[in-house]
């Protein structure tokens, strides 16, 4: 399977979100097919089903924004500032930025001393030839790496700090 860049995959994206947005009742079928046409390729079930979601919830926001302006325009009690910042507020919570999902980013967690643990579910031929590399690394000096847990479908990779 060819990797594409982020570019493509942004692009691709976008050509699926206003698909959707232009035809919100169309086919899982017909929408896949209308994406094989245009880029030759396929999408897996799990991208496309976000940005049906995705393209769902941003036109609810639109109906949702768009009576929130109605409503605003009828309550003429705000002044023209806090109007305009409370649809810059709208606009900002209800748009994703940079195609990135709607769930706030994680917080990255602090650096400790204690060793580290890495989950790898791959197949079984990609977790063989990972233990290759790891056995590599080890014998050319790296002693603070080591394969914790393995079976056929998983393995627990264990880097301890220096």
């Amino acid at each position: 399977m060819a990797r594409i860049s982020q570019d493509q995959a942004q692009e691709r994206h976008a050509f699926l979100l206003e698909l959707f947005r232009k035809q919100p009742d169309i086919s899982r079928n017909e929408a896949m097919e209308a994406y094989k046409d245009k880029f030759g390729a396929s999408l897996n079930a799990k991208t496309f089903n976000e940005l049906r979601e995705q393209a769902l919830s941003e036109a609810d926001g639109a109906e949702e924004k768009a009576e929130e302006t109605s409503s605003e325009s009828e309550s003429e009690n705000e002044t023209p500032a806090e109007d305009v910042a409370s649809r810059l507020k709208v606009v900002a919570s209800s748009e994703p930025m940079n195609g990135a999902s709607a769930q706030p980013a994680k917080k990255p967690k602090a650096k400790g001393t204690g060793p580290k643990n890495v989950f790898v579910d791959a197949s079984q031929e990609q977790l063989q030839f990972l233990e290759r590399v790891v056995q590599q690394l080890q014998e050319s000096g790296a002693s603070n790496l080591r394969i914790d847990h393995a079976t056929d479908r998983w393995m627990v990779l264990t880097v301890e700090t220096k």
